[in-house]
C-alpha cells in the first residue's frame, strides 16, 4: 500500500476536509481547529496562501487554453525568469517584486496576443483593449524599475564597496 492510500492518511484527509467544510459554514470550533492545524503545518498555509502563485496559475490557464505543452512551457519559462531575476538573492522584497514582474509579464504578453486579432471588434472594444494593454505595460515597467531600485538599496546586492582612501598624514594621526 502506498502512503497516499494508507487508511490512517485517508482518515486524516477526510477529517481535515470535514473541519474545513464546517469552518466554511461558519462553525467557530471548526475554525479554531483549522487554525491550530495550520499553526502546526506552515508548509500548507505557505503553499495555499501563495497568492502570487495562484495569479500565475490563473494566467497560465488562460493563456494555455487547455494546451499542456503551452502550460508546461510557461511554467518552465517563469521558473527560468525567476532565476534570472533573483539570481542568488533571497531577500523578501526582491522575491515579491519578481512575482509582480512575472505576473505582469504574463498579463502584458497575453493582452498583446489578444490585441493582435482585432477581427470582429468594435471601436469601443479596441479602445478598451489598448487601454488595458497600456496599463499592463505600465505596471510591468514599474515593477522592473522598483526591483532595480530595491536591488540598489539592499545590502550586499551588487553594491560597490565603500573604499576610504587616506593620505599618509591621516594614517599616522
Amino acid at each position: 500500500m502506498t502512503e497516499s492510500t494508507n487508511p490512517p492518511d485517508i482518515l486524516k484527509k477526510k477529517a481535515l476536509e470535514s473541519v474545513i467544510k464546517k469552518a466554511n459554514a461558519g462553525d467557530q470550533n471548526a475554525l479554531r481547529l483549522l487554525r491550530k492545524f495550520l499553526d502546526l503545518q506552515p508548509q500548507i498555509w505557505n503553499e495555499v496562501g501563495d497568492v502570487a502563485k495562484i495569479a500565475e496559475k490563473a494566467w497560465i490557464t488562460l493563456i494555455a487554453n487547455g494546451d499542456s505543452l503551452i502550460q508546461e512551457s510557461l511554467q518552465k519559462k517563469l521558473a527560468a525568469l525567476k532565476q534570472e531575476i533573483l539570481g542568488d538573492s533571497d531577500h523578501i522584497f526582491g522575491q515579491m517584486l519578481a512575482d509582480v514582474i512575472r505576473a505582469t509579464w504574463l498579463e502584458m504578453h497575453y493582452l498583446m496576443s489578444v490585441d493582435a486579432d482585432a477581427t470582429n471588434r468594435t471601436a469601443g472594444q479596441s479602445t478598451l483593449m489598448i487601454k488595458r494593454l497600456e496599463s499592463a505595460q505600465r505596471r510591468y515597467t514599474s515593477a522592473i524599475k522598483q526591483y532595480c531600485q530595491i536591488k540598489k538599496l539592499l545590502p550586499g546586492e551588487h553594491r560597490q564597496p565603500d573604499l576610504r582612501i587616506f593620505s599618509p598624514q591621516q594614517d599616522r594621526a
